[in-house]
């Protein structure tokens, strides 16, 4: 490989698909799925079982504030069913949101986390004085998010990022209208096809300008959304909605807010669950017992715990249709921003085939020339497999000055 002009002088690279703690980014549905998966995954089982987190969540799937939310709801049924001692498995999001509610309430809570930190798939690293976001880095849905209103009572600084104005360049040429190309997919693909079948029928109706515009929106819009190859999707993903409603981030990081949700809990670090018993009136979970368990943990790893009994098979069915999505991040930091300033800070790049689509410029938040790049799907075994992290930042850097070469010199 061509050693890169721009050398990084710090980097970090994601590899939250081989985390055997979260075994990818999101969940995600697979084909056949709908949201009525998701709410049945999450129904309470006998008073005394429910699993929760972002994949139960209909609203905002795959965001914090579904995994906060449905935590909510989670501890709300504990209540419910009269629960005097709650077992929590997971101190992210959706865990923290339910033990705080039960403590709230008086309730004996102690929260089982495999990590030796809180957070999930949140987590802050530091490159230098710079603290970046290795998982979620945005306040979703900002104005309904509950997580941005205790993160703004705490004085937590938020910046807004424009998703609607990204500084964009395509690879093999002229940017073509891709919003324009995503409207009009959405508006006539046929949605009583499989996800694949219906992609396929739309582009055949198409132009080849038709198809190169088509095949970008499709790549930033869905498969970097929903982080698996549409073959592996259902059609019911196009209706779940993604970033751009006035989404922030938060330059000092989410784990600020993290350890604010983390306040005054029993949490046992280091501490993995593999056996949840609640064939009888009281659970077992590892050596602990208690009235009810919350199991907060992602789909990937839900799919590997033994529970005894087995889950019924509406929850087994649910999890059938419901899948990880893959998505890593790489972070760059450099001496100087070389590349062009973008007003809105969110960078496009569409490449062919798909690679490191998406960008935020995170120099202004942060104070020092940084830059984090997301990369989804059978994109990243393409950009991952075989490499040294540092081949890995290294190609990203790359893929950074491929695009800056095609924007060009801007004001």
């Amino acid at each position: 490989m061509e050693k890169s002009v721009h050398r990084p002088t710090a980097w970090h690279v994601t590899h939250w698909s081989a985390d055997p703690f979260s075994l990818g980014a999101y969940s995600a549905l697979l084909p056949g799925g709908t949201r009525q998966h998701r709410s049945d995954l999450g129904q309470v089982l006998h008073e005394r079982l429910v699993i929760a987190g972002e994949a139960c969540d209909t609203r905002a799937p795959a965001m914090t504030h579904g995994a906060w939310n449905d935590g909510q709801r989670a501890a709300k049924a504990a209540m419910a069913a009269g629960a005097r001692k709650v077992i929590v498995i997971g101190a992210g999001c959706a865990g923290l949101a339910a033990a705080q509610r039960l403590r709230g309430q008086g309730i004996d809570c102690i929260v089982l986390e495999a990590r030796g930190r809180t957070g999930g798939r949140t987590h802050t690293v530091e490159l230098g004085s710079v603290k970046a976001d290795e998982g979620a880095a945005w306040l979703q849905h900002f104005a309904e998010n509950p997580l941005a209103a205790i993160a703004q009572r705490q004085g937590l600084p938020c910046i807004e990022t424009d998703f609607s104005r990204p500084l964009a360049a395509a690879s093999d040429g002229v940017l073509p209208d891709v919003e324009g190309a995503w409207a009009a997919f959405i508006e006539r693909v046929d949605r009583q096809l499989p996800l694949s079948e219906a992609i396929s029928g739309y582009m055949a109706t198409l132009d080849p300008a038709g198809v190169r515009a088509t095949q970008f929106a499709i790549d930033a819009n869905l498969v970097l959304e929903a982080c698996l190859p549409v073959t592996q999707l259902s059609v019911s993903a196009l209706d779940e909605e993604g970033v751009g409603h006035g989404d922030r981030m938060l330059p000092g990081g989410y784990s600020e807010l993290v350890d604010v949700l983390a306040q005054n809990l029993d949490i046992r670090l280091n501490t993995p669950v593999t056996h949840i018993d609640w064939s009888r009136a009281g659970v077992r979970v590892n050596d602990e017992t208690c009235d009810f368990c919350i199991c907060t943990v992602p789909v990937g790893v839900l799919k590997t715990l033994h529970f005894t009994p087995e889950l019924p098979e509406t929850q087994q069915r649910a999890l059938a249709h419901l899948g990880m999505g893959k998505l890593e991040k790489v972070i760059l930091q450099f001496d100087e921003r070389w590349w062009p300033s973008s007003s809105s800070g969110y960078l496009r790049w569409y490449d062919v085939p798909a690679s490191w689509g998406e960008w935020l410029d995170l120099t202004d938040a942060v104070g020092k020339p940084t830059v984090a790049g997301l990369i989804a799907a059978d994109a990243i075994a393409r950009q991952f497999s075989g490499r040294t992290d540092e081949q890995i930042a290294m190609a990203a850097c790359e893929a950074l000055e491929a695009w800056a070469a095609a924007i060009g010199p801007t004001p």
